[in-house]
């Protein structure tokens, strides 16, 4: 379904390896209209479901209705706001589902679908829609009084901030605005320990009054006359805190007349990417390092990224930040659902070039969001059942994840082109260069792409075509193409399998052969077409392109990894082996990587070492039966009684 649409300017933008502000404000117009069209699907879906009345839907949809008209910016921003679009999207699913499930069991069970664990209950998830509302009349100045929501004992207004009441798990409290003033006040019989953390009822209010069930929204809120309240009084300035208040702070940064202005969403209750947990309510001195990295990272992109810095300051709107990943393996997240929301883990502390990676960060994740946003509008691709290697992930990924990272890592690329063609920068752009060239490659001729898909693909092949003859530091790329191959075939040992049949047989000839004149002669063994099964155990497969960069950016720290006899102590995920052939000791990483595969708990990822090691020593038959095919030689190491010398093996697998 076509929602809205987008000028033909901007489509020619979209489907770049670049950025365009006025692509971006076109998609952004679109997603407004999605906004709406969900808010209303959500309206008409609730109204076959009895928590809708208890909930106050209707009583907040006029609420909205009012607050609109009085302040149609401040409803645009409201309705832009990702925990907005999150909470739409996701209400939206539910009650489609719990509507399927009713229609399974008869009609009289409308709205008793199963409750998911953790879920909140239906009546509270349409309560979201109050506070909605309640941000969109703040922001209009308008006196109003309605029920909402209350989670973990807190109340989350979209876009300002969040109250702490007290409560248990769920429940229910009442905000109030009158004459600029607001307040939100909670039911004190609901209190658990969770009002602890924000101080007691005398600290953060006083007893509020309570009014009747017809004028906060349902017959199920009817607070007795003895009850008393906690009640929490916003500040003037909601984004700053006060005693039962945490604001939602945001990030402004200023440069060369180019400002950018980021909520760092630490509070929102609706998870952009579920099981990708937050770092929670950052401490002013967490905060202030993030703006210290902002000010850093936007001086870069608007001296030499400008466009996408331009781009970024009309879409970008959230930052949710996540907590410090491993060293070199920063976290960065999207969501379909959450336009312009980034879930972002703070960089590492390498002075040099640490706001780079910041910014190509956020213009990765951006392209994500970007090209979800054109997504919605129109189809790239069909339905597709295939599975398929993509140079960025460790497990395999649909054909709409082909799409996706083929878009967002052009534009990396790009990025790192414009930034040179030594160092972290000429290793960037070899990496991500070839690896969107490999899968355009797949994506060329695939029957599953739409016309607009094809186009993108096109367009991207001929943006991208010519920087495969740009010349990069010779060092840096070698590093480049050592990783690349190791990641591809480090995938494969996980996740191809040759069939059994044909494993076997190589088992019993490769035994057959032990003793004779030539012991690595075997049988012609015709080749089978490995299957593709999941390995969900396939993890940190970048290891060499993160000790790349590590001897990029930190020699030092390379030299000491070096030393180490369990380098995977300090670097998840790697060997010594690893280091030694990053380290070009190609002698040492044979041996190394023979000794890991003859002993016991060897990565399959140590294969692809081994053949990668070998072709670096210049025996490049053996070593291109691993990189290959390196799920063969573990298939067939896996049925033999006693260990193989896998460097004979590979010898004789080249045969």
């Amino acid at each position: 379904m076509r929602l809205h649409h987008l000028s033909d300017s901007a489509l020619r933008s979209l489907l770049s390896t670049t950025e365009d502000e006025h692509a971006v404000a076109e998609l952004l117009d679109a997603e407004v209209s999605r906004r709406l069209l969900l808010l209303r699907a959500v309206l008409d879906a609730a109204s076959d479901f009895p928590e809708a009345e208890s909930g106050g839907v209707r009583e907040a949809w006029r609420l909205l209705e009012d607050a609109e008209k009085l302040e149609p910016a401040g409803f645009r921003a409201a309705l832009l706001d990702p925990q907005v679009g999150l909470w739409a999207a996701g209400l939206f699913r539910r009650l489609s589902r719990e509507a399927e499930a009713s229609d399974d069991v008869g009609s009289d069970d409308v709205g008793s679908g199963d409750v998911v664990a953790d879920e909140p209950s239906l009546q509270a998830e349409l309560g979201f829609l109050s506070l909605l509302a309640v941000s969109v009349s703040v922001a209009a100045g308008a006196d109003f009084r309605v029920r909402v929501p209350v989670q973990d004992g807190a109340v989350f207004l979209p876009g300002l901030g969040r109250a702490h009441v007290g409560g248990g798990a769920w429940g229910w409290a009442e905000v109030w605005g009158r004459d600029g003033v607001v307040t939100v006040t909670s039911d004190s019989t609901a209190q658990t320990d969770s009002a602890a953390e924000t101080g007691s009822t005398a600290e953060t209010g006083s007893t509020a009054e309570t009014g009747s069930a017809a004028e906060v929204g349902g017959p199920a809120y009817a607070p007795s006359a003895s009850m008393t309240s906690t009640t929490v009084t916003l500040p003037a300035d909601p984004e700053g805190d006060a005693p039962g208040w945490q604001g939602l702070r945001r990030l402004r940064s200023v440069h060369a007349g180019a400002a950018l202005t980021v909520t760092l969403d630490d509070l929102g209750p609706c998870p952009a990417v579920p099981g990708l947990a937050g770092a929670g309510r950052l401490t002013a001195e967490r905060f202030a390092a993030w703006q210290e990295r902002f000010d850093e990272m936007w001086r870069v992109l608007v001296t030499d990224h400008p466009a996408a810095a331009r781009a970024l300051s009309t879409g970008l709107m959230s930052v949710v930040p996540l907590p410090r990943g491993e060293r070199l393996r920063a976290r960065a997240a999207s969501s379909s659902d959450a336009f312009g929301c980034v879930l972002l883990s703070e960089p590492d502390d390498d002075i040099d070039v640490r706001s780079a990676q910041l910014g190509v960060a956020l213009v990765h994740e951006f392209r994500h969001t970007l090209l979800n946003g054109l997504i919605f509008l129109m189809p790239l691709f069909e339905e597709c059942v295939e599975l398929f290697h993509a140079p960025w992930r460790d497990d395999p990924r649909p054909l709409g994840g082909l799409v996706h990272g083929a878009y967002a890592f052009s534009g990396v690329a790009h990025y790192w082109r414009t930034r040179g063609s030594e160092g972290l920068a000429g290793f960037e752009f070899a990496l991500w260069r070839d690896a969107v060239h490999a899968v355009l490659e797949t994506l060329r001729t695939h029957s599953a792409l739409t016309p607009l898909g094809r186009a993108l693909v096109t367009t991207l092949d001929e943006q991208t075509a010519p920087w495969r003859d740009d010349r990069v530091e010779p060092d840096v790329e070698h590093l480049a193409l050592l990783a690349a191959a190791h990641h591809r075939a480090a995938w494969r040992a996980h996740h191809l399998h040759p069939l059994p049949a044909h494993a076997e047989e190589l088992a019993r000839a490769w035994q057959a052969s032990a003793g004779r004149a030539n012991p690595y002669a075997r049988p012609r063994v015709p080749a089978a077409r490995p299957h593709l099964r999941t390995d969900p155990a396939a993890c940190r497969l970048d290891a060499l392109a993160l000790l790349a960069r590590l001897s990029i950016i930190a020699p030092r720290e390379f030299e000491e990894l070096r030393a180490e006899e369990d380098p995977g102590r300090r670097v998840p995920g790697v060997g010594p082996a690893d280091v030694a052939l990053v380290a070009g000791d190609a002698e040492a990483a044979v041996k190394l990587y023979a000794d890991e595969l003859t002993g016991a708990d060897a990565r399959p990822a140590a294969w692809a070492g081994l053949g990668l090691a070998l072709t670096e020593r210049g025996e490049t038959a053996a070593g291109a039966a691993l990189t290959e095919q390196p799920e063969v030689a573990l298939a067939v190491s896996r049925l033999l009684s006693t260990p193989a010398d896998p460097v004979a093996l590979a010898r004789w697998l080249a045969l």
